[in-house]
């Protein structure tokens, strides 16, 4: 948003102030959700928004802090919420500006969505439910009064609260719903439906039911006034594919309030070089220590490290197709993969084969691992792409590895500018590999022209990393277009 732009709003309406509604707290976890959440709210107040969040009090997350953090916790209030008629307390922070909702039987178990290794709680959707409706029933108690509501995920539910149960207090309160992952869905016994706060005259198939059953996400979807997804590729392949259920159908019905943010990174820790040239350096370094912790051979091949996903895509398929071909090319492969994939055992033994040719990489314990991994590489190799904010992409970029992938509903990801296409000045501006599909033979043949273009026009690579390392994409940027789009749509 450009500066005069902000002024004018900040003096038309005053301050802003937003209340945030998340299923896990963004202050102490470190899951992708969390992180995202935590971000966007701390760019909301970077722009002098007023925030109100609301998370769950998770027993054992909150035990596992020292006791000067447990001791900076307070009991400020409490209640009986209007939906399941049930009590909560409301626990704050000295540290924190979050308020944190505590009900021991639906929040003190082990887990957050589930026990570990096991399958989800089977009243997730009461619990979440219970979060947002104690959310809004504080806000009248305390006199918080937002301009927006802004959910994630399960949280949801608060457009079908806000304009049914409290609509008294929030009737003509914008609310925002961002979905991070179209596949974390819920589904319930129509019994719930007066412990969920939904209204029952929208339980019909243009509605939130889904097979006879309540679907949390078609709700939350219904009852929002604005539905962003967390990138405008990720919003198109939706739409354009085939998903189970036939919800593709209802998104279609929807489309005039979808939309797509991209979800920026931090770049704090993501880019710590002054120019292309200290990028350069950097990279050529981690590439020998990543070398020699790794076992692969110390030449002049290019790195590429590959990500395959569990149970996701075919990745593995195409990889294992083509790999003996690849092993002809003059490139290393640092291929992440699961010890429980089914193809594991494969890729080892091919990696036995080819001793110093291919290392068999866990999955990155955190961000630290994964910094280390992608700047090493000069490559990064994903196709059906998991991510759907694609935010590993803007990391690869901005270590300056050269992202190779496929296009998603028959166009790139927005920010991949693909080397090779007829675009005038192209050369000057691409940034990434993009096959048309996720054919084995195209796959190979991006892979090929990166290899040829690596050993035999090192200034034009050079170009093409610098390229990838100019682009940024901040959770500055990522709030100042969901400020937008509320005050716009």
């Amino acid at each position: 948003m450009p500066f005069f732009e902000k002024i004018i709003y900040l003096c038309i309406r005053g301050p802003v102030k937003i209340l945030v509604i998340c299923s896990e707290d963004y202050s102490f976890s470190d899951s992708p959700l969390a992180r995202a959440v935590g971000y966007i709210v701390s760019a909301y107040k970077t722009q002098g928004i007023e925030i109100l969040g609301f998370v769950p009090y998770y027993n054992r997350l909150l035990a596992s802090q020292n006791d000067n953090v447990k001791k900076q916790f307070e009991v400020i209030g409490g209640g009986t919420e209007r939906v399941q008629k049930k009590e909560y307390s409301i626990i704050k922070s000295k540290n924190d500006e979050n308020l944190f909702v505590r009900a021991d039987d639906y929040f003190g178990r082990d887990g957050v969505y589930g026990d570990s290794g096991k399958s989800s709680y089977n009243d997730n959707h009461l619990r979440f439910a219970f979060l947002t409706s104690v959310a809004l029933d504080w806000c009248i108690k305390s006199g918080f009064q937002p301009d927006y509501i802004h959910c994630h995920e399960w949280s949801g539910v608060a457009g079908a609260l806000a304009k049914g149960v409290y609509k008294d207090f929030f009737g003509e309160i914008p609310v925002f719903l961002t979905i991070h992952n179209i596949k974390y869905d819920c589904y319930c016994n129509p019994n719930d439906i007066p412990l969920i706060g939904l209204p029952p005259e929208g339980f019909n198939i243009d509605g939130y039911e889904f097979w006879g059953k309540v679907s949390f996400l078609k709700a939350a979807i219904l009852y929002a006034d604005k539905v962003a997804f967390t990138s405008i590729s990720y919003l198109f392949h939706l739409l354009s594919s085939d998903l189970p259920g036939g919800i593709r159908g209802f998104l279609e019905s929807c489309k005039p309030k979808l939309f797509g943010i991209q979800n920026g990174i931090d770049y704090e820790k993501w880019d710590n070089w002054n120019d292309t040239a200290e990028l350069t350096m950097a990279k050529k370094k981690s590439k020998a220590e990543f070398r020699k912790q790794s076992g692969l051979s110390s030449d002049e091949s290019m790195l590429m490290y590959a990500h395959i996903e569990n149970g996701f895509g075919n990745s593995s398929q195409v990889i294992s197709t083509i790999i003996y071909d690849m092993m002809k090319l003059n490139l290393q492969l640092a291929l992440r993969i699961h010890a429980n994939h089914p193809a594991y055992s494969y890729f080892a033994a091919v990696s036995a084969q080819h001793k110093g040719k291919i290392v068999l990489l866990p999955p990155a314990e955190n961000e630290a691992v994964l910094h280390e991994r992608m700047l090493a590489s000069d490559l990064f190799f994903t196709i059906n792409l998991e991510e759907p904010s694609a935010v590993i992409l803007l990391k690869s970029f901005a270590v300056g590895a050269l992202v190779l992938t496929n296009r998603r509903s028959k166009r790139p990801l927005i920010f991949t500018i693909p080397y090779g296409e007829e675009v005038q000045g192209n050369e000057e501006r691409a940034n990434s590999f993009v096959a048309d599909d996720d054919s084995p033979d195209l796959i190979l043949n991006q892979i090929r022209t990166a290899e040829q273009l690596f050993h035999n026009s090192p200034t034009l690579w050079g170009r093409l990393i610098s390229n990838a390392a100019k682009l940024r994409i901040t959770w500055q940027d990522t709030a100042e277009h969901y400020l937008l789009l509320l005050q716009h749509g």
